[in-house]
């Protein structure tokens, strides 16, 4: 792009006509790279959302245990996903498999926690939570060990998750929502925490917090909503009972000390309490989840879709120190950077693209032939029925008519018919009859007799045969040993005769 002022310093380009540089602007403006002021933190426009540690309604399970470790009461539902139902002792677990790669985010997740009216007959160790920690707890996770143990309790303490369902020590911060204040009363209350990875923290002890926020988040009309801001240098987090109502601020940490790290995970955990006679669990169910990356130096999340190549030069021009292009040469390379991703992806996307252009194709033969049929069908209607009220009732009494016709016709070859078939089938049924007992008499036993006699008169035949056989045979070699004999005796003779001669 050529500039509409000649080559000068930035004194010099201010004091051009406004009238001229709005063009120039507006292009700016609308790819996003005009401003050389940095934008606000907390800037709607700049968050993103990152889908890979998200989910809303309605849910696919199959695409979401991709991302997610689900385990213990937890289960996708197509509304929902249900953290536990209203039964003690229940284990609610949900953990992303891939880290944040930003620690400047924000999470909103709309929950519902429902059961007895009366926060009396409640267990008061229940609780739920939201957690960032910079463990894999989905990795070191082994549900095999959990299905094995002899009860969730024991599960639970065995692999360290004593904390509301999740780990006593953490590297990371959480904020559990719990059915009683640090006294034990029923007064429900939510909790902001901190953890720098070397303390073990305990119910009871630790948790609620005593500077708990109370605020009665349980049997609402509408999901309640938990927003938590995330910065490196502080946490907040508010709550509100329905969209339609303000927020209310529950907890605010200070983290200048530690500052929040990213390559972290986040997570759900719940514990629906220890069983006790006269008291209930609640269930709990989480509707929507968002996590949203503030952080415009940071890609948030592994981009799953798009290879290496993309990835690493989107990151690149995010972290691009001249990424707010101050003078028109940053912008140029900035956009010929952008135009080689933009190809780069679609040459990887256009295989997935042509198959997904055949399968609209095959779509759309489908729908042509639905399209076609309907309209055989409602032509055959009209036909059948008419298009007026008053063709409608003629041709519906025709029809009815007619119908009644063809199934007296029917009735009559029946009936007509009945007779010669029945007749025909007595026949059938006489000639099996006489069969079956031509068969049945005592003829077979004389035929068996017969062929007894054949067995003994073939095997006395082949006795004798071997008896003659076995006689000639012997004459045979007699006959032969005899002629030897005689023909020994005669050469004998001849050569006494021929030597004395």
């Amino acid at each position: 792009l050529k500039p509409f002022w000649p080559e000068c310093g930035r004194e010099s380009a201010m004091k051009i006509d406004t009238s001229a540089a709005l063009p120039w602007l507006l292009v700016c403006n609308l790819c996003g790279v005009a401003s050389a002021k940095p934008k606000n933190k907390d800037d709607e426009m700049q968050k993103v959302l990152m889908s890979h540690h998200s989910f809303a309604a309605p849910l696919e399970y199959h695409g979401l245990l991709d991302d997610w470790t689900v385990s213990g009461a937890s289960l996708f539902e197509r509304e929902r996903l249900l953290m536990h139902p209203g039964v003690a002792e229940r284990h609610g677990f949900i953990w992303s498999k891939a880290p944040l790669l930003t620690n400047d985010f924000e999470v909103t997740f709309s929950f519902r926690v429902a059961g007895e009216q009366n926060p009396a007959k409640l267990l008061h160790d229940q609780s739920f939570g939201f957690y960032y920690v910079m463990e894999n707890v989905s990795k070191g996770f082994n549900e095999t060990a959990f299905i094995k143990a002899e009860s969730w309790a024991k599960g639970m303490a065995d692999h360290g998750l004593t904390l509301g369902g999740s780990k006593a020590v953490f590297d990371g911060f959480g904020a559990v929502l719990s059915m009683a204040d640090k006294n034990g009363k029923p007064r429900p209350a939510v909790s902001g925490f901190s953890n720098d990875g070397h303390t073990t923290l305990s119910w009871g002890t630790n948790l609620p917090v005593p500077e708990a926020k109370q605020i009665d988040f349980r049997n609402t009309l509408n999901a309640a909503q938990m927003r938590i801001r995330v910065k490196p240098t502080s946490v907040q987090g508010w709550l509100k009972l329905s969209p339609s109502l303000s927020w209310n601020e529950c907890f605010t940490l200070d983290r200048s000390k530690i500052p929040v790290k990213s390559g972290g995970y986040v997570g759900l955990t719940a514990w629906s309490g220890t069983s006790a006679v006269g008291v209930t669990a609640d269930s709990v169910s989480v509707t929507q989840l968002e996590v949203r990356n503030f952080d415009e130096t940071s890609i948030g999340e592994e981009m799953k879709d798009v290879s290496a190549q993309i990835q690493e030069t989107y990151m690149q021009m995010l972290t691009d120190e001249n990424r707010h292009f101050l003078d028109q040469k940053s912008q140029s390379d900035h956009l010929a950077r952008l135009v080689d991703l933009l190809s780069e992806h679609l040459k990887t996307a256009k295989p997935a693209d042509a198959q997904l252009f055949e399968k609209l194709k095959g779509y759309e033969q489908r729908v042509d032939r639905l399209n076609t049929d309907c309209k055989n069908i409602v032509q055959g209607a009209h036909l059948f029925m008419g298009t007026s009220s008053k063709e409608h009732a003629e041709a519906h009494k025709n029809g009815v008519q007619l119908m009644k016709n063809e199934i007296m016709g029917m009735r009559r070859i029946l009936v007509k018919d009945h007779a010669s078939h029945r007749q025909k089938l007595d026949e059938v049924s006489k000639n099996l009859g006489e069969v079956r007992d031509k068969a049945g008499k005592d003829n077979a036993p004389a035929m068996l007799n017969q062929i007894v006699k054949q067995t003994n008169n073939l095997e006395k035949t082949v006795k004798s045969r071997g008896s003659q056989m076995s006689w000639m045979m012997f004459c045979l070699l007699t006959s032969i040993v005899v002629i030897g004999v005689l023909m020994y005796n005669r050469m004998n003779y001849y050569e006494k005769k021929h030597f004395t001669a």
